[in-house]
């Protein structure tokens, strides 16, 4: 399964949960290095943070705090990359204090994981905490791992059970589907997935995974569809559908055409029923001249 749209929606859902509490930046930039921050969060310490409204990610966020989402279990390397972002932001905030700062004052770092083996825990000293799935290496790593597909099924895990993968995605997703509509942030969540499920339709092709997740996205787009157009605003989100639609179709075509102008503000403007059309039809159209065909033909 590509990683971009995972990436895509873990970042997105980390600002919406966290922006509230605090200042979120994504793809913070790591100082003398080609590497970003997936997310980076600094609490406002005027602002309580709600444990009813981000469930385990309260306790995860009481400091400043770097997440790395891993759609697939995380190698050792990956683990020492995202190790190696966390000290270089350490000597930068060193730097700007014009002094060492206390462990107690530097950020920590969060991998989250749809799971990972027990020889990659063993390796760096991960030892599980109270709380099942959460574990921690040693003090001075100032690093803790979450290991997704390891957390209790209850409604304070549900936020990063939805980053996880398999069963215990699909899982959060029905729970999702399942809390009442005032619920704070399942709108947005909502949002996130059904963008995510767009994504994945506009794919070349789908592997067994993509076929069965794109199921469990289904249900969210639905269930989204419903709510937003239930509110009287059909006009304007049909307009934000068609955008969406519009833009993760030209994305595609795009990574294997060099699209003209005109063929681009032709697709921009087709309608959502049309958009659907050529989503499917993207699956066996190989070259320009079939997409300009197609366009030109009357539907």
């Amino acid at each position: 399964m590509t990683r971009q749209p995972f990436d895509e929606f873990s970042k997105q859902l980390f600002e919406a949960l966290l922006t509230p509490y605090g200042r979120v930046t994504i793809d913070r930039t790591v100082p003398g290095e080609a590497r970003r921050i997936d997310i980076y969060f600094e609490p406002d310490d005027s602002v309580q943070l709600d444990p009813n409204e981000l469930g385990q990610l309260a306790q995860l966020s009481t400091s400043k705090s770097l997440f790395e989402p891993f759609r697939n279990p995380p190698t050792a390397t990956d683990i020492r990359s995202c190790v190696s972002k966390l000290y270089f932001l350490h000597a930068e905030l060193d730097r700007a204090a014009e002094q060492t700062l206390p462990d107690s004052e530097q950020p920590q770092l969060w991998i989250l994981a749809s799971s990972v083996s027990d020889r990659v825990l063993n390796d760096f000293g991960g030892k599980l905490q109270e709380e099942d799935g959460i574990y921690l290496f040693d003090r001075g790593w100032r690093t803790g791992l979450i290991n997704i597909a390891e957390l209790r099924s209850t409604e304070e895990t549900l936020w990063l059970r939805l980053l996880g993968k398999g069963t215990t995605q699909e899982q959060a997703i029905e729970e999702l589907l399942m809390l009442p509509e005032n619920t704070p942030k399942r709108s947005t969540a909502l949002d996130l997935l059904a963008r995510w499920n767009l994504s994945i339709k506009v794919t070349e092709t789908l592997d067994a995974e993509e076929k069965r997740f794109l199921m469990a996205l289904s249900k969210a787009y639905l269930e989204w569809e419903r709510q937003t157009l239930a509110t009287g605003r059909r006009q304007g989100i049909e307009q934000g559908i068609e955008r969406g639609k519009a833009e993760l179709i030209l994305m595609q075509l795009r990574s294997r055409f060099s699209l003209p102008e005109p063929l681009e503000l032709q697709i921009q403007q087709l309608p959502i029923a049309q958009l659907d059309q050529l989503a499917i039809a993207l699956l066996n159209l190989s070259t320009i001249a079939e997409l300009e065909q197609w366009l030109a033909e009357p539907r």
